[in-house]
């Protein structure tokens, strides 16, 4: 067969498939959507999932089925999406940090940005440092003093090795000059849980971990990791305020395999976009100190994301920090 005959064939082909692609993506979701958490249930992360797939099948019309997948700080379940099918019908929510951050410290595919496409963002981290209620360490500085006086005494729990709680923890301790025993767990529950049992001596954890428990009366919130000081303790000062130039900015997105049909993915876009403003999503949010109101979608959200990434980078050579 001439070179000629065989383009033409796959032309003719083509132009019979161009029908069955674009009612693929316009009958999109025609069956249920997995969506993939990389923390355990309980977290912020699966407390925001679960709300927000609750408000997105109102508008979808199918069932979106939330899947807990826990490890590599959230990075194995932003694996199984970025290898998945590129129809939009496997999910996740992330913390940034899963993309930009982990693979600094832990061995897993440094190239989750460019395998995955980022549909909108949903919520921010407050993050922070908590202590049971009833520790005698009453202050941040306390917890330094401390530290420093009975070096590889205590303990910090993390949600992960390679979070955004993870990098500033360690970048706090080396500007201070501490010995800390850095503990990881597979996100903030257990962190929280670890805490209570008196296995940790601290929890670095986003307020998913710590705000139930500070309105319980059960923890105590040390500082804030953030650039400001958090609205539900805004009583506890941040880093930057005790003297340490560090800040983490630990946004969570949706997002999906790369190569979404651009019909799929502006539907992906506007239907959690809507989700994200109802009232509902909007009160879980906040209750869980989840909620923020700076929205990012698409191609914006990408640049944000790498952006993010060549920060964090950045930080982690400055500092010394990262895998070894």
């Amino acid at each position: 067969m001439s070179i000629a005959n065989t383009l033409a064939r796959i032309a003719v082909i083509a132009i019979a498939l161009a029908p069955s692609l674009a009612a693929a993506q316009t009958d999109y979701p025609n069956r249920q959507i997995r969506l993939m958490v990389g923390f355990p249930p309980g977290g912020s992360t699966d407390v925001l999932s679960r709300t927000l797939a609750q408000e997105a099948r109102k508008s979808l019309g199918q069932e979106i089925v939330v899947i807990n997948k826990p490890g590599a700080s959230g990075a194995l379940a932003v694996t199984d999406v970025a290898t998945s099918p590129a129809d939009g019908y496997t999910i996740g929510v992330t913390p940034s940090s899963a993309m930009t951050l982990a693979h600094e410290f832990q061995s897993i595919r440094p190239d989750l940005l460019e395998s995955t496409d980022a549909i909108v963002s949903v919520g921010r981290q407050r993050i922070g440092i908590a202590v049971k209620a009833d520790s005698d360490i009453k202050t941040f500085k306390d917890f330094i003093e401390r530290a420093r006086e009975e070096p590889g005494k205590l303990s910090l729990g993390i949600p992960g090795t390679g979070t955004m709680t993870d990098l500033i923890s360690r970048a706090v301790f080396r500007e201070a000059g501490v010995d800390v025993n850095i503990v990881p767990f597979n996100g903030d529950a257990p962190v929280a849980t670890a805490m209570l049992g008196g296995h940790v001596t601290a929890g670095a954890m986003s307020a998913g971990g710590w705000n139930p428990q500070i309105q319980a009366g059960t923890m105590r919130l040390l500082v804030s990791m953030e650039q400001e000081r958090a609205e539900i303790a805004p009583d506890m000062p941040t880093l930057i305020e005790l003297g340490y130039p560090l800040k983490g900015d630990a946004t969570q997105h949706l997002y999906a395999t790369k190569g979404l049909p651009p019909a799929v993915r502006k539907k992906l876009i506007d239907v959690f976009t809507e989700a994200s403003l109802t009232q509902n999503f909007i009160d879980i949010a906040k209750l869980n100190a989840l909620y923020d109101p700076r929205i990012m979608a698409g191609e914006a959200l990408d640049a944000y994301l790498l952006k993010d990434r060549a920060n964090n980078k950045s930080l982690v050579e400055k500092l010394g920090l990262g895998k070894k």
